[in-house]
């Protein structure tokens, strides 16, 4: 019996052997290729936005009482529009200057209609996905958003380096003070129909650093690639009239069920928080 229980325990320290071998495999990480580049980082027209790898995300719990979070993204974002919009913001490229604040600044858009969870029940035009931030239709279907009222803006007034720069440049962060503005929305405050409201928000902005890398594997560096990422909060009653139940719909030719009484924009959803979380992670290229 002794003997039995012996090779038994031979056995299983045997196997227990082998699982930790191949755990320690697979917990193997390659290292990243790229050679970090020090100095003081410009970002001006020379360098391009690398959209396929950028995002913007937002965050909010279920209920105001509940920790429990559900996450999003905006599949429509950019720094440009080819034209001026009707509020007169400057639509400059993303400018940065780790030597000299003044010279930063950050004008970015999204469209609220591309705001999606993930989730087909949550995301279609009958769901409740897009009244967490009020998209406005134009049709009793809810199939058609109204183009020109359907971005939001956040423009930079300032920039402020948080802390001593590191000596190779990054990680580095700094407070960008700015202001969020929603073309459509109308909250119980009484803003005219249309009008665009901006409210004052703060950005965390961290630099993650500049890289060189061989983007065509020939042997060579030939492009430069850097990253940020920035955080900021905002109170979705800040922008929407939490009383709004029926969403807004202009009388058109063939809209027969318009409810253009109702001269709110969105329906306020009460399935999420007030409080909305956004995160941007943007990158810039450039060849050399």
């Amino acid at each position: 019996m002794k003997t039995k229980t012996k090779l038994m325990t031979i056995a299983l320290f045997l196997m227990s052997s082998l699982v930790l071998m191949y755990c320690k495999k697979d917990d193997t990480i390659t290292p990243l290729t790229g050679t970090p580049v020090l100095g003081s980082l410009k970002i001006d027209t020379s360098w391009s936005f690398e959209k396929s790898h950028s995002n913007v995300g937002w965050q909010t719990r279920y209920h105001d009482y509940s920790e429990t979070m559900l996450t999003g993204r905006f599949n429509d974002f950019y720094f440009t529009l080819s034209a001026p919009d009707a509020i007169g913001h400057k639509h400059q490229t993303f400018a940065f200057d780790q030597t000299d604040m003044s010279k930063c600044s950050l004008n970015a858009w999204v469209k609220c209609s591309t705001n999606n969870t993930g989730e087909v029940g949550r995301d279609k035009y009958s769901g409740c996905g897009p009244g967490y931030l009020g998209v406005f239709f134009t049709d009793s279907a809810k199939t058609t958003v109204d183009a020109t009222l359907d971005t939001a803006w956040f423009n930079s007034t300032s920039f402020t380096q948080i802390g001593t720069i590191p000596a190779d440049g990054f990680p580095a962060t700094y407070v960008v003070k700015g202001n969020l503005t929603f073309n459509h929305y109308r909250p119980a405050s009484g803003n005219a129909d249309k009008a665009p409201i901006t409210k004052p928000v703060t950005m965390y902005l961290t630099y993650n650093g500049t890289f060189d890398y061989d983007s065509n594997n020939d042997g060579t560096n030939d492009k430069l690639y850097n990253g940020f990422t920035g955080k900021f909060s905002f109170n979705r009653s800040d922008f929407m009239d939490q009383n709004s139940t029926t969403a807004y719909f202009p009388f058109y030719p063939g809209n027969a069920t318009s409810t253009a009484n109702n001269t709110t924009y969105g329906v306020w959803s009460t399935s999420v928080a007030d409080q909305m979380d956004i995160t941007i992670n943007v990158e810039m290229y450039k060849k050399h």
